[in-house]
């Protein structure tokens, strides 16, 4: 017993002993996010009302994952389609509103046939009746007099969300629970997607808040506030399209009318993390009138909102040469009276005002993160500019679907200031963009890990290409870093990464920045890495300037040959890593920074299809473009 004890004693002894010494591998206590994850948190199915009334009747949310894991589907206009390369999460956010009631209506649902509204609705159904998609968005902003029951909502969610279980395949393929709260007061953008960590049997215990039950943000974060203390499961919100929202995403008053507070700016960083910066529907990140100094800031810009009230808002600013088309949407602008708007509705303006309202009250209301989705209503999630699927089904592939309009062209347009402005017509299909994606820095693919990464902010959107973007910001880090082989050691262990406020300063002048930017394999070279700064001034404005941290030898040149729809790859850069120190910090004032990366010139969609289709395209349809890539920022505060 006595040699047992001892033995005992030498066993605990060493133990200790070997726990305590410096670890030989390295990868022990690294915890950081290593996985780049790649994924769409906003795309509709046939379950979603205007998908379906505008032809998407067949492909389904379970089409959707098939889709984003690789599979091969066909659209709903018989192509064949497949990503060249798979997701690695997705999430059909089909629209609460009226969500999965059309296609009850088409199976002749009987309980959904006795109510009033689903009775009416089959009878359009029956003689093809424009009303039914009339009355659909009237019911967005809770216009329509009948409507639907909660109850008559729980077997369709039921439904949903156990589908979404089938797919989510945790360390593969991540599939998230999730819908789109809809509002679009006087057409003015304000629809977030909302997300669940959860899985079916908690998210079960709600029933989508829709618009019809409120168009206010406050009470739909007051709905996710309540689902988590409900429940003990979480859910976000995502806000989307800020670039047509007439200036409402980024307010300077909360949906009452009155000024932003903390109690708000506190409740809306809780629960809204993250804003998507581009899609389909245009790229939000700024706006060249808010934006006159940076060459870049034009990307794919849209004018004036969804569409019902943009002849009170937009001026034709000329009518000669390519301006006599009147779909020619770059050829408007908003009245100067309107020009407002803008400030409220970009994300740059939108992360200035906050440093702005932040000085006032001491909080800063839109400290968000960035990502990017497609708002693809196809079921497919495709945003690469050759294999690009458009937003509804008049805008997949096909000849003439460059000219076509969204709903269709040709309808009565209206007067303003003496112009003609096609408010009759949503879009031509020209104006969609191919875009975009999220790419998420998470420790492994499953729901917990990528809802995680989303609340702490530390992703990044792109316009499609996967160009892979790491962000970090500090005190101490120095040129030598971006030598050594350990970088992205450096960065966690000397800095903080991209979502995140920089430390205390301490007696360190200026801070420092690491940027690691990666092509997409199968996509183009990059031409530059830019830090985008804002800042506050002493009188309580904000100001804001792009620095280039790095550039290709041949920046500005082009490659795309528009006949063939073809590019080279030798120009520009396969890889950039960066330092850079602000050189014009102020420490007594807020601050943040983000990263944008901007590839060569590449053929846009347009372009791939005149050159399939053999169409000739107007001279107004940009050619070619730059895609990008945006990191969610890093914040300053005066200690």
């Amino acid at each position: 017993m006595r040699n047992k004890k001892i033995l005992f004693f030498v066993l605990i002894v060493f133990s200790f002993s070997f726990l305590s010494a410096e670890e030989y591998s390295p990868g022990v206590g690294q915890d950081y996010p290593k996985k780049l994850l790649w994924g769409d948190t906003h795309l509709h199915s046939n379950q979603s009302a205007d998908a379906y009334t505008i032809g998407n009747s067949n492909l389904t949310p379970g089409d959707a994952f098939r889709f984003a894991r690789g599979e091969e589907v066909i659209s709903e206009k018989g192509v064949r389609a497949k990503l060249r390369v798979p997701l690695d999460f997705l999430m059909v956010s089909d629209h609460a509103t009226f969500l999965g009631m059309f296609k009850r209506i088409e199976n002749r649902d009987p309980k959904i046939l006795k109510t009033p509204l689903g009775k009416r609705w089959r009878k359009y159904m029956d003689e093809d009746d424009p009303n039914l998609f009339t009355e659909f968005v009237d019911g967005l902003d809770g216009r329509l007099e009948d409507t639907f029951s909660k109850e008559d909502y729980v077997p369709i969610w039921k439904e949903i969300t156990e589908n979404v279980d089938k797919y989510n395949q945790p360390g593969v393929f991540t599939a998230l629970i999730g819908y789109e709260w809809t509002p679009a007061p006087t057409g003015d953008n304000l629809h977030r997607v909302v997300v669940f960590k959860d899985d079916a049997k908690l998210a079960q215990k709600i029933v989508p808040f829709s618009a019809i039950d409120s168009n206010k943000p406050e009470d739909l974060w007051n709905f996710l506030k309540d689902y988590n203390s409900s429940t003990g499961g979480e859910a976000i919100s995502i806000s989307h399209n800020s670039n047509i929202s007439g200036g409402r995403m980024f307010p300077l008053e909360n949906s009452y009318g009155e000024p932003i507070d903390s109690a708000y700016a506190n409740m809306r960083n809780r629960w809204e993390p993250l804003v998507e910066a581009t899609q389909v529907k245009g790229d939000s990140e700024t706006h060249p009138a808010i934006s006159p100094d940076d060459p870049f800031a034009d990307y794919e810009t849209w004018e004036g909102n969804i569409g019902r009230s943009q002849t009170k808002r937009l001026i034709r600013i000329s009518t000669t040469g390519d301006c006599k088309d009147p779909l020619n949407y770059k050829c408007y602008k908003y009245k100067e009276k309107e020009k407002h708007r803008y400030k409220g509705s970009y994300v740059r303006s939108g992360l200035r005002r906050g440093l702005e309202i932040e000085k006032k009250i001491g909080s800063n209301p839109f400290k968000f993160g960035v990502i990017g989705s497609t708002d693809n209503h196809t079921a497919l999630a495709a945003s690469e500019e050759d294999n690009f699927f458009g937003k509804f089904l008049d805008s997949e592939p096909g000849p003439g679907r460059v000219e076509s309009c969204m709903g269709g062209c040709g309808r009565p347009v209206t007067q303003a200031d003496g112009e003609d402005i096609p408010s009759g017509d949503l879009w031509r299909n020209w104006q969609i963009t191919a875009s975009g994606y999220a790419g998420v820095w998470a420790r492994e693919n499953t729901r917990e890990e990528i809802f995680n990464a989303f609340k702490r902010k530390e992703t990044f959107a792109t316009t499609g290409p996967r160009i892979a973007v790491r962000f970090f910001g500090g005190w101490e880090f120095s040129q030598d870093d971006v030598f050594d082989p350990n970088f992205v050691d450096l960065g966690y262990s000397k800095g903080v990464p991209m979502g995140s406020d920089l430390p205390l300063k301490g007696n360190k002048k200026s801070p420092t920045f690491l940027i690691m930017a990666a092509k997409d394999p199968n996509g183009a070279n990059l031409e530059r890495v830019q830090i985008i700064k804002g800042w506050t001034n002493k009188d309580g404005s904000s100001s804001e300037k792009v620095y280039d941290v790095d550039l290709s030898s041949d920046a500005g040149s082009n490659t795309v040959n528009i006949k063939t729809a073809t590019y080279k790859n030798n120009i520009g850069e396969a890889q950039f890593i960066s330092f850079w120190k602000d050189p014009d910090f102020n420490s007594k004032e807020q601050a943040f920074y983000y990263v944008r990366v901007i590839e060569i010139p590449t053929p846009r969609w347009t372009t791939y299809d005149s050159v399939v289709f053999g169409n000739k395209l107007p001279k107004f349809i940009p050619a070619s473009h730059q895609e990008r890539a945006y990191t969610s920022p890093i914040w300053y505060s005066p200690e």
